[in-house]
């Protein structure tokens, strides 16, 4: 390898100096970003919970940056910022697209604190990307939450007027069949069976009454066939005033919950008339002057007739009511094949009424609540985006890495040096000792000669060393060179670009 050193560093300096040209030859990298913090502790959040709906900002924000790097949002940030004047045909603006996509990073901290970047070769370009983003995040994300209490505002309005007539037409079923029905309706008793249990107990009761009222009058009957009489010189009128001055207390008594047509009252009239015309008689008869029954004279015996005959007055108003009742039960048992097919619709109407109403009701407070939560997503407090770090044009680019780079096409073309020699020796190898001859040629080598070299040729031997030891530190040196000088070797590599494209 060794004598084919002047050969391997010449490919040494031609690759080094091609690798340089062509990290000199890459475009400059300029990056913008911006930082933007969002704001969601709102005043109003703690003072309408329960009132509004409460939606988790935080996670539409989160989707709306997934949003941005959607291809239907690259394509028109391509186009406000002219990147798509890059592209003469659809595969480039899909490649321009693609690029979009890997140079634009949107990283969230746990702060709420948002850092929008945007690397290329124009500074002016990256600025007016990551400006677009920036507007077109904030805006965007106003825009989609107002959107979407506009379309629940509409699809809630378009329900509650569906609710509303049908609403209207389950009242308005309802009420007509409460008109045609109006003879067997269910009351507040209960449906039928419950008023049919109730009227039938309630004649059991009256009937119970009409049983002690009876053992009553009984009683009183007997005790007045005992009772002692006592003579004494009143008049007979008393005992007659004294029982219609009862029953026009009872009558006075009863008038004020009962009209005149009720059977109590008309049999009260009734006694008291005829107690009236008895007590008339008497008088007429000439007998009031003086008692004919020393019994009419006992005043125990007078209270007894009193309650005696307010007892019968009890027994014919029970006798009238039990009558009543039994015509009240009489007309349930007739209605037994309608009231309940009445009552079962009309449950059955009053069910769907409750639902439609419920659910009309409900519809309302929804939208109440959407309008209050529309109000307060308009406001300029539900979120707050605060530009921590506006965007601006670089100056100064950020890649690429050139120093690296040239190191790197120097370690490429030592090596590349290094690999075409051993590949020429490979090519034209030689022996280099007494060992390799024996190996390859398979007989014994009996001596070897070595070389003498004269005073001359040691001088140019070391002259050749020098030479060479002196290229590889020029080769070194020159990359110190490229290193020091890289800013005026890329302008004029970035002029040489433009114009053999141009």
């Amino acid at each position: 390898m060794w004598r084919y050193r002047w050969r391997a560093m010449i490919v040494a300096w031609a690759i080094s100096m091609v690798g340089w040209g062509a990290v000199y030859s890459l475009p400059n990298v300029y990056e913008a970003s911006t930082r933007v913090f969002v704001d969601t502790d709102s005043v109003l959040r703690p003072l309408l919970r329960g009132l509004a709906t409460e939606t988790n900002v935080m996670n539409e924000i989160n989707m709306m940056t997934r949003a941005l790097l959607s291809r239907p949002h690259l394509e028109e940030v391509a186009r406000e910022t002219d990147l798509d004047l890059r592209a003469g045909t659809p595969r480039e603006m899909e490649k321009l697209i693609e690029k979009l996509q890997a140079s634009i990073e949107i990283r969230a901290a746990r702060d709420q604190l948002y850092t929008i970047s945007f690397q290329d070769r124009d500074p002016r370009t990256a600025h007016a990307v990551v400006q677009t983003l920036l507007s077109n995040f904030v805006g965007d994300t106003l825009s989609t939450n107002r959107s979407d209490s506009e379309v629940a505002m509409r699809f809630l309005n378009e329900q509650i007027t569906e609710h509303e007539a049908r609403l209207v037409e389950a009242e308005e079923k309802l009420a007509e069949f409460k008109k045609r029905n109006v003879g067997v309706m269910p009351d507040s008793t209960g449906d039928y069976y419950s008023r049919l249990q109730s009227a039938t107990s309630g004649l059991a009761q009256l009937q119970s009454q009409l049983s002690l009222a009876q053992r009553k009058r009984l009683e009183l009957l007997r005790q007045l066939e005992t009772e002692e009489p006592v003579l004494r010189t009143e008049s007979l009128t008393a005992e007659y005033d004294a029982k219609i001055l009862a029953a026009e207390n009872q009558l006075r008594d009863l008038s004020l919950q009962y009209t005149d047509r009720h059977p109590d009252i008309i049999a009260l009239k009734d006694s008291l008339e005829r107690m009236r015309e008895q007590r008339d008689e008497s008088i007429a008869d000439g007998s009031a002057s003086t008692a004919s029954d020393p019994m009419d004279l006992n005043p125990v015996y007078q209270s007894m007739k009193i309650e005696l005959n307010n007892t019968e007055v009890l027994i014919a108003e029970i006798r009238a009511r039990i009558e009543q009742q039994r015509l009240v039960v009489a007309e349930l048992q007739k209605s037994v094949d309608t009231i309940p097919v009445v009552e079962a619709e009309l449950s059955k109407l009053n069910r769907d009424y409750e639902v439609t109403k419920a659910r009309y009701e409900a519809l309302l407070d929804r939208f109440e609540s959407a309008r209050l939560t529309e109000d307060a997503e308009q406001s300029s407090e539900d979120v707050k985006f605060r530009v921590i770090d506006p965007p601006t044009i670089p100056l100064e680019p950020i890649g690429p890495n050139r120093p690296l780079f040239l190191s790197m096409a120097l370690i490429f073309g030592l090596a590349g040096g290094g690999m075409f020699a051993y590949a020429m020796n490979q090519v034209n190898p030689v022996f280099v000792g007494r060992s390799s001859l024996t190996k390859i040629a398979g007989a014994n080598v009996l001596g070897t000669i070595s070389v003498i070299l004269t005073p001359g040729q040691r001088m140019a031997s070391r002259l050749q060393m020098g030479v060479f030891l002196t290229g590889l530190a020029l080769l070194m040196s020159a990359f110190v060179a490229a290193i020091v000088f890289t800013a005026p070797a890329v302008q004029l590599a970035s002029r040489i670009v433009a114009r053999v494209t141009a």
